[in-house]
């Protein structure tokens, strides 16, 4: 059966999906402008869900993680992104530590990022969609949302958002 500790990080397997309509420019409404996609999907071995097991390298991933969040920043400045002066960071949240380890190695302000995984813990690939639904009417018109999700495979998407 293995280490528990090896198996737990893999309950957040699943699918956390968000659909966003999108259609031409409206008064009022918020505009997507666009992201950035990278896979690094050597190493999708570090975290495992199939019928037979469920297992993770939680230290692996992280860092793993870290690095293509970094990548995936490098190829959004070589294309011209500009996303160090966003209002607000919505992240993957899985702990205090990947945040805050994420935050650091993009330089990304700290009071720019709400928080849910304090009341919420880890809730997997939910977390964007989730944090960006409570944020919401924190928001205002104009405000530039960076949206970034990290996937197991791995894979990372970047997008931004004017609010």
């Amino acid at each position: 059966m293995g280490d528990v500790f090896d198996q737990f990080a893999s309950l957040t397997l699943g699918s956390g999906a968000a659909a966003m309509v999108m259609g031409g420019p409206r008064p009022g409404s918020h505009q997507f402008l666009g992201g950035v996609t990278r896979a690094a999907t050597k190493y999708h071995d570090l975290c495992v869900g199939d019928l037979d097991e469920m297992r993770t390298d939680t230290a692996a991933l992280l860092e793993s993680g870290l690095d293509l969040a970094e990548a995936t920043f490098n190829d959004a400045l070589a294309d011209g992104w500009q996303w160090s002066n966003c209002d607000t960071y919505i992240l993957h949240q899985v702990s205090a530590v990947h945040t805050t380890k994420l935050c650091e190695l993009l330089s990304i302000d700290t009071s720019r990022v709400p928080l849910t995984y304090p009341d919420f813990g880890n809730i997997g690939p939910a977390a964007v969609p989730y944090t960006l639904s409570v944020t919401a009417d924190r928001l205002s018109p104009g405000d530039r949302v960076l949206l970034m999700g990290i996937g197991s495979g791995l894979n990372c998407s970047v997008a931004e958002l004017v609010w």
